[in-house]
């Protein structure tokens, strides 16, 4: 006989299918086009479970943008740790930049986000602190393994934009691998000579 779900079960379930409904639709329609509606309808619910579980399409956003991008981080990190030499390290820098073509529009939903925030009554403040802690760790792991003149932070950002540049979403070639070879063509010269 199956056990019945406690409530508190049910309520962590309810917020996990709408967490699972807004990823999807901020990666297939964007920020500005994703209601709460939809994201409520998507998950099989009401609005009314929709503000149960979270104050607003924002605070979802943010929270989706959050678990996404760190979900995409800790492969990358993990294959960066377990590389056997720098030429690995490279390549599975190429190869996360050439796969965020195929994660939707989420390069787009920030500028969305950022434009549309204080309207809905969210702040730019909440996603500069999410993109500082993911840039920071990244850089933080290749500078570990890669020593370069330059901050954590800064080449944190540096891989993330060209990785997630809002361009590279539909530009068609170059494409984000194409300017991630380049880049550490160049980052690769540039440790060589300090040497």
């Amino acid at each position: 006989m199956a056990e019945r779900l406690t409530r508190k079960e049910r309520n962590a379930m309810t917020r996990q299918s709408l967490l699972g409904a807004a990823a999807l639709l901020f990666a297939r329609d964007g920020y500005a086009s994703t209601s709460v509606g939809a994201i409520a309808a998507q998950a099989g619910f009401t609005k009314g479970a929709f503000y149960a579980n979270f104050p607003s399409k924002a605070a979802i956003y943010l929270e989706v943008f959050e678990t996404t991008g760190r979900a995409s981080l800790d492969r990358l990190i993990e294959g960066i740790e377990a590389a056997p030499d720098r030429a690995a390290i490279e390549a599975l820098l190429v190869d996360w930049a050439g796969s965020r073509r195929d994660g939707g529009l989420w390069p787009l939903t920030l500028l969305e986000f950022a434009r549309l925030a204080e309207r809905e009554g969210a702040s730019v403040e909440d996603l500069r602190v999410v993109l500082r802690r993911h840039w920071a760790l990244l850089g933080t792991v290749v500078l570990r393994r890669i020593p370069a003149d330059t901050d954590a932070d800064t080449l944190g950002a540096l891989l993330h934009e060209i990785a997630y540049a809002p361009a590279m979403t539909f530009a068609g070639q170059p494409d984000a691998a194409d300017l991630m070879r380049l880049f550490l063509k160049g980052f690769a010269r540039d440790g060589e000579s300090r040497r």
